[in-house]
């Protein structure tokens, strides 16, 4: 980030100018003809007692409001704020008192937030982490552990720190902090106060909103006073004091004699009690008492610093997993649970043409899971993808019939697409209409059942006669190609880890070990010859049966694109943003509206894949689908695999593994001959304890 030279503002004029500026909500007057001039590198203090109209003020700045009347200028010229977006676009960057931050999103991932930059149409990791990383210690940030840690993990004041990071990060012009220390200790407060004063040094325009005198006198170099909406006084710190300040804030005027002139606040040095101002590294963290403790608190103040060794690795993924970050931990150690249990009660359970057996019978869960992840990750819930999967697969099934005659791939690609625009239309209600989601989608489940019905018509059942379609559930590769196809993958895999955390480490980027990243790759090998392997041993009965299924290849690959359009797009960032804070996506110049409903279109088209697949499996549609069933399956897998229901927290992954613990539980208590309620019941008790586990491990990271 370069550094601003201070231009003389006598040469340039003010930067902003606020001219008869009136603001009303309903019959509340908020702002009453208000004229005030923001000049480069001071700092302005907005003081105020509750309702005196700050807040209100430096939102019509900020592009949240839009003035009644009067006008604004910008560097001389009239501007009209519509949106914070466009504020930003000026220079003007806000740090709230809430700091609009996503606790779900680490450091760098928020510093970037609603501007991240992109490489060949994907985020830019590596480009935005440099930057993030220069910005932190060009204002003496030092303390957080890495830039790579959650927001959530953050202290009070490095969360401060981190806001004024991100509003600096632009080279903004204008800076806005509401009440920027409160609940800040008293060493945090002077390291906040400190980072104003270089902001203005820098040449920044700052607006301070604080009710907190002390550091208004502290850092200002001018204070405007707010009364009932109307601004009575603008004057030099030097010519007010603090009973001055309440006067006009509780009179509207002071008859007070003029104090005597105290020294710049830009020329007094910040304080705090009788020493000078702290480091931030020294006020963010305890101070070591041991020469071990000394060494781990050096390290700790390069946020760089990762684990340099395996042992240390899993020695940080140990405390992350008792901070209540578990991760994908407690989904596959059930899974292992479960399959030791249903083993030693029937041996064929382990067996290799049940284990086949058991893939393909949860794609269809794995599917609708993926898809059911898109609208939890941003706290919504589509209860109707169980039957929008089915209208896919009906129209499907109708296109492909000899009298309609219509291509394979045709027939899908209309199927999907009617899904997508079922997906556009829930999206658009709820989105543009306000409705719950929730509603919306229960009375989706409802119309699309009946749409179903009426496609099908009084014959009930639909077959599906197509060699194509029927071979998606049931056809396999050859085991030759299937080996072929698993080392490309396997081996694309690899050389992308390999060279991607090496080009990490070597321009010291947050990265793993190379212990690790060796790790990786193969227990990626393992998996991929274990799962060859198995799908290339016979399990026919009468005839031959090897390969790796059909089926299997359209699970992996929805689940790689699906795992790359949320890790690796802005689409991807904006739906963790609004599920971890909806209000800083929206301040960050995030569409919620286009987002939420994209998120809903894409949930309707994986629903849609899934009917196919369903389809596919039974050669036939007909009366008996059941898509409430299946919908209840569908979200049991994802947060059984999880994804939290609080949303901003989950992957595309853990529909596939909660998908493959429903097959699973379903698949092991069919081999033993028990009833569909007894199923019901085990997989309700097995999603009890994961939202249980999804519930205590958020507590967990809320006290950590």
């Amino acid at each position: 980030m370069s550094e601003l030279a201070t231009p003389d503002p006598a040469d340039v004029g003010p930067l902003l100018r606020l001219e008869g500026i009136d603001k009303n909500f309903g019959p509340v007057q908020a702002l009453v003809d208000i004229t005030l001039e923001v000049p480069i590198g001071k700092v302005t203090a907005l003081a105020g007692d509750n309702g005196a109209g700050k807040s209100v003020l430096i939102k019509c700045v900020a592009g949240i409001h839009t003035p009644d009347d009067g006008q604004l200028f910008w560097e001389n010229q009239p501007v009209r704020l519509n949106s914070p977006h466009e504020a930003a676009a000026l220079g003007i960057e806000t740090v709230y008192q809430d700091l609009a931050l996503c606790d779900n999103l680490d450091i760098v991932q928020n510093l970037f937030l609603g501007r991240e930059r992109l490489r060949r149409f994907l985020l830019d990791e590596e480009s935005m982490e440099i930057a993030a990383r220069e910005t932190l210690a060009s204002l003496a940030v030092t303390t957080v552990r890495s830039i790579r840690q959650p927001v959530a993990s953050l202290s009070g004041g490095q969360r401060q720190s981190v806001a004024i990071a991100k509003s600096v990060l632009w080279n903004s012009k204008l800076v806005i902090m509401d009440e920027p220390t409160a609940a800040l200790g008293v060493a945090q407060t002077e390291v906040v106060l400190h980072l104003i004063r270089q902001l203005a040094d820098r040449g920044v325009a700052v607006i301070v909103v604080s009710h907190n005198m002390n550091d208004v006198f502290e850092v200002a170099d001018r204070i405007a006073v707010l009364r009932l909406g109307q601004l009575v006084a603008i004057r030099p710190v030097t010519e007010m004091d603090r009973q001055i300040v309440v006067d006009l804030m509780t009179t509207g005027f002071s008859d007070r004699a003029k104090p005597e002139l105290a020294p710049p606040p830009s020329k007094r040095p910040l304080t705090a009690g009788k020493g000078p101002l702290p480091s931030a590294a020294a006020v963010l963290q305890d101070e070591p008492t041991t020469a071990a403790a000394k060494r781990k608190a050096a390290l700790a103040l390069n946020p760089d610093i990762t684990a340099t060794s395996l042992p240390e690795y899993f020695r940080a993924a140990f405390a992350r997993v008792r901070g209540g970050e578990s991760g994908v931990l407690p989904v596959l150690a059930g899974l292992l649970l479960i399959s030791v249990l249903f083993q030693s009660l029937n041996p064929n359970f382990l067996t290799p043409g049940n284990m086949v057996n058991l893939l393909i019978q949860g794609s269809v869960f794995m599917l609708l899971a993926m898809g059911q992840v898109f609208v939890l990750l941003l706290g919504e819930i589509d209860l109707s993808i169980g039957y929008v999967g089915g209208v896919g697969g009906v129209i499907m099934a109708e296109l492909v019939q000899e009298s309609t005659g219509w291509p394979w791939w045709t027939a899908i690609a209309v199927g999907l697409l009617s899904c997508a625009g079922i997906g556009l239309l829930h999206g658009t209600i709820i989105t543009r209409l306000g409705l719950p989601s929730f509603v919306v989608t229960l009375g989706g489940q409802l119309g699309w059942l009946g749409v179903m019905l009426i496609i099908l018509g009084s014959g009930g059942v639909v077959p599906i006669n197509d060699t194509v379609i029927n071979n998606i559930a049931s056809g396999n590769l050859s085991p030759v190609t299937s080996w072929i196809l698993m080392l490309v993958v396997v081996g694309a895999f690899s050389t992308w880890t390999w060279l991607r955390d090496a080009r990490r480490r070597n321009t010291g980027l947050v990265a793993p070990p190379a212990s690790v990243s060796a790790l990786k790759i193969a227990a990626v090998l393992a998996a991929g010859v274990a799962i060859v392997w198995l799908c290339n041993t016979d399990r026919g009965t009468l005839v031959e049966i090897s390969g790796v299924p059909w089926v299997l290849l359209v699970v992996l690959g929805v689940l790689a694109v699906w795992t790359l359009l949320l890790g690796r797009t802005r689409f991807g960032r904006y739906v963790y943003a609004i599920g971890g804070n909806a209000e800083a996506a929206r301040r960050g110049g995030v569409n919620l509206a286009r987002i939420r409903t994209l998120a809903f279109i894409l949930a309707s088209f994986t629903a849609g894949i899934g009917g196919i697949v369903y389809a596919s499996r039974l050669r036939s549609v007909s009366t008996s689908y059941d898509g409430g069933t299946l919908v209840l399956y569908a979200v049991a897998a994802a947060v059984i695999g999880g994804t939290s229901l609080f949303g901003g927290r989950g992957k595309v992954l853990h529909g596939v593994l909660g998908g493959l613990v429903i097959a699973t539980i379903d698949n092991g208590m069919g081999l033993q001959g028990y009833s569909a309620p007894a199923k019901y019941v085990v997989t309700a008790l097995v999603l009890v304890a994961a939202v249980t586990i999804d519930a205590v491990a958020r507590r967990g990271r809320s006290r950590t």
